[in-house]
């Protein structure tokens, strides 16, 4: 209660910008079809005791309380990416804060990096810029056992093929590096990590960890936790970093109970008003806004179009940003995908589809 109080104090000595704030998505690459994964539905769909192929309640048995509004996707799928990034160019979304595996051959890391280039190539159809949120703790998972050696192969690699190109995200001049921790490599250790890199990218790391990253980092970027707000509020008034990324997200809904897998377990309700909430303290505290989730449905923290919740969230933000599409575009969007997969055996009419869904993403781009 006393929470919701200072957060109605905060909320009421603070000016809102008008359209000010660059909104981005946290956007996971990690699902797979049996099309795309010999045969088998992918890990992030089942956890440890789901099937998709069962109806139930008239859905896939999926391992999320939440359902996307194409069905369970493959990531990697042109016409799965198109429909994702073209909500968001009409949402008013800035781009995506591509969840990344690194180059560690472990597990479906190779996949999950497959899928995120896919997706990288998608933001360039759709306009959109992109920035990696790196996950050092693959590096503890896979039990690599020289961590630096692989976490500047991996900074090498991001440098080749990422930072130079020309929609990836630039913050101070310099692109924008997030790590989701740190988690397996602490202090020095980055410092060596990161000095194969020039120049140097904007490094950022979880909220209230930066302290154990090295030299390099200039930032934090906020997550959704336990407490719900009241952490949010500490940090957004007290820490005291160059670069700070708010965080907004619809809830926190975990299935990793119910799927058989570890996980936190906590729970923030879902919906709209946890949505609104946390958006507003970021746009009142923050320039930068990553939205968690695009697309985490073990955790349930997702604001893609879903059966349950539509496009509610993505009209929000649709509102704030002033975006000159309409609900009905979200909808045409989605009406394209699913005329693209039936006609997906005629190149004719996939053509026309494809022409279609980019005359329909980029109608206003000469307006911008």
């Amino acid at each position: 209660m006393r929470s919701l109080i200072f957060l109605s104090f905060l909320l009421l000595f603070q000016t809102l910008p008008l359209h000010g704030a660059e909104i981005y998505v946290h956007m996971m690459p990690w699902f797979e079809t049996k099309e795309t994964n010999n045969g088998t539905w992918g890990q992030h769909w089942t956890m440890a005791n789901r099937n998709p192929d069962n109806i139930v309640d008239g859905v896939p048995e999926i391992a999320s309380f939440y359902h996307p509004e194409i069905g369970p996707y493959a990531s990697g799928d042109p016409d799965v990416i198109d429909w994702q990034l073209g909500h968001m160019k009409a949402a008013g979304i800035s781009g995506i804060f591509l969840d990344w595996p690194g180059t560690t051959d472990a597990y479906d890391y190779a996949k999950n990096k497959e899928n995120a280039e896919a997706i990288i190539e998608g933001t360039k159809r759709a306009g959109l810029k992109f920035a990696v949120v790196y996950e050092d703790n693959n590096l503890n998972l896979a039990a690599v056992p020289d961590k630096i050696a692989q976490g500047q192969a991996d900074m090498e690699y991001l440098q080749s093929n990422y930072f130079t190109e020309d929609n990836y995200l630039k913050v101070k001049d310099a692109p924008l590096l997030l790590d989701f921790g740190p988690q397996a490599l602490h202090d020095a250790e980055w410092d060596e990590v990161l000095e194969p890199l020039d120049p140097k990218a904007t490094f950022v790391t979880l909220w209230n960890q930066g302290q154990q990253a090295g030299n390099y980092v200039q930032g934090e970027f906020a997550w959704v936790w336990a407490d719900f707000v009241d952490t949010l509020i500490v940090w957004y008034a007290n820490r005291n970093v160059s670069v700070k990324i708010g965080v907004a997200y619809p809830g926190f809904h975990p299935f990793y109970g119910e799927g058989g897998w570890p996980g936190p377990m906590f729970y923030i309700e879902y919906g709209v008003p946890a949505f609104n909430t946390t958006w507003q303290m970021a746009l009142n505290n923050t320039d930068i806004i990553q939205i968690c989730t695009w697309n985490d449905y073990g955790e349930g923290t997702i604001i893609e179009p879903t059966l349950e919740y539509g496009t509610q969230f993505l009209d929000i933000i649709q509102e704030y940003t002033g975006s000159k599409y309409t609900s009905d575009d979200f909808r045409k969007l989605t009406d394209i995908y699913f005329m693209k997969k039936k006609y997906a055996d005629d190149p004719v009419m996939l053509k026309l589809l494809r022409d279609k869904h980019h005359a329909l993403v980029h109608k206003f781009d000469e307006l911008t």
